[in-house]
């Protein structure tokens, strides 16, 4: 079989897969679909009635959409009619006997008609008959959700008051209730188990919703206390420390790469090229002492005082150190001698001690993730970087 007939072949392969994936999801939908709704609120009925806007009352939290959609909307009301007249619900007051649940916008649209043209005695309005609070959320919270997908920390507020009007409730609930993802409706409840502070920050936009997750896992694993948290969302909202500052800031420890294996052997093998290209050049200990940057600081000085000891102390035997022993002790040396202070104040180290306390507290395989993110930190400040890395 020639080449072109073994290409034709495997991208029939691949279609076929393809077509299986899409006939298993039509099917799960399919499936979805047919399952008996969780309340009867398709099946009530409605009536027609006309009423003054003034006479009914809007829920609060509602979208609206800017005035120039709105003016669009009226203008098509105007010419053509209100087609589909907004939902409500009866309230038994006197004032205010109804009370909307669907078709804000064209709640909005109408009010800017009464304000050019007067008040009208006669818009119409659909009744829904023997809608409960809780169901009158359910139905906005739809409504809105499918309009423009919310913002998660509102997403999460509407749910939860969903929830409160009836205890028996759960996320899945919810989430079928509107149409919301399950997997996305439980993480947007899980963020309101944040420190106020970070939850603002969220619906203000300086830390994305991901981005709280990582830290709520951090709080509930312990990792760090909802005050520290907090303090390290401010520092990071504040441009004070990075997005990986933040996450190694709360413990976060990432997947380890399926190449992890090769990806050691690759940092060994990289190690010792390095180091006999040392060792083929100019002998590191004469340019030490003749240095006057390093003279204040040896090996020796450094060795002694990463021991806790003081300069010139005997130095300590050490064991046969296993690949990933190589890998915490370069990640500690990094970052006791070129991290920035903000990126040591943010890990809590205050000493050379503290550096490699923190390097070999982390999992080996998070240990070259966080050497690659530092080196990126210090090549973004680099004003000599090496040739190699350089735009040709």
């Amino acid at each position: 079989m020639g080449q072109v007939d073994q290409l034709q072949e495997a991208e029939q392969d691949v279609a076929q897969l393809q077509e299986e994936r899409d006939r298993r999801e039509r099917e799960s939908r399919t499936e979805d679909l047919r399952k008996a709704p969780l309340t009867d609120l398709a099946d009530r009925p409605h009536t027609l009635v006309s009423a003054a806007l003034r006479q009914v009352r809007t829920m609060v939290n509602m979208r609206v959409g800017t005035l120039p959609d709105i003016h669009d909307l009226a203008v098509s009301i105007k010419e053509s009619g209100l087609l589909h007249p907004p939902l409500v619900r009866a309230t038994g007051d006197d004032d205010k006997p109804y009370e909307l649940l669907a078709g804000r916008r064209r709640f909005a649209a109408m009010q800017l008609l009464d304000q050019a043209e007067g008040a009208r005695e006669d818009w119409r309005f659909t009744v829904v008959t023997d809608i409960s609070r809780r169901e009158a959320l359910t139905m906005q919270f739809a409504e809105n959700f499918h309009q423009r997908k919310p913002e998660p920390v509102q997403f999460a507020r509407a749910a939860r008051a969903i929830m409160a009007e009836d205890e028996s409730l759960t996320a899945a609930d919810v989430s079928r209730m509107v149409g919301a993802p399950l997997a996305w409706t439980r993480q947007a409840l899980r963020m309101l188990d944040l420190p106020e502070s970070i939850v603002e920050r969220v619906e203000q936009g300086d830390l994305s919703f991901t981005a709280a997750e990582i830290v709520r896992r951090g709080i509930s694993r312990g990792d760090v206390s909802p005050d520290e948290a907090a303090d390290l969302v401010e520092q990071h909202a504040e441009g004070k420390i990075s997005g990986g500052s933040l996450k190694l800031g709360v413990g976060y420890v990432p997947p380890k790469p399926k190449d992890y294996d090769e990806q050691s052997r690759q940092l060994d093998e990289a190690r010792w090229a390095a180091k006999r290209a040392k060792d083929d050049g100019e002998d590191q200990r004469d340019w030490d002492a003749a240095s006057p940057d390093r003279a204040a600081r040896t090996p020796a000085r450094d060795a002694a005082l990463r021991a806790g000891g003081a300069p010139g102390a005997a130095r300590a035997e050490l064991r046969e150190p296993e690949p990933e022993d190589l890998d915490g002790y370069l990640l500690g040396r990094l970052l006791d001698e070129l991290a920035s202070p903000e990126r040591r104040a943010s890990l809590g180290i205050a000493s050379p001690g503290d550096a490699y306390e923190y390097a070999f507290a982390q999992q080996p395989h998070q240990r070259i993730r966080i050497l690659r993110m530092l080196a990126s930190e210090l090549l973004a400040d680099d004003q000599d970087p090496p040739r190699a890395l350089r735009r040709r």
